[in-house]
């Protein structure tokens, strides 16, 4: 039961990081304003930017 339910719950976390990438992508291509983002695509966002400006 526990197994089932852990499971069910990484689907859910996956789907939800599955959609934050996607807005952010939208977010970089200008359809979305910063605004409509979520929290996690904001975090996702503020990660990636963080990483691109160490590899410079």
């Amino acid at each position: 039961m526990a197994n089932e339910k852990r499971y069910v719950a990484q689907k859910r976390e996956r789907r939800r990081r599955k959609v934050a990438k996607k807005k952010v992508q939208l977010y970089e291509q200008g359809k979305l304003k910063h605004d409509q983002l979520s929290a996690l695509a904001k975090k996702f966002l503020t990660r990636k930017q963080r990483a691109l400006k160490k590899s410079e």
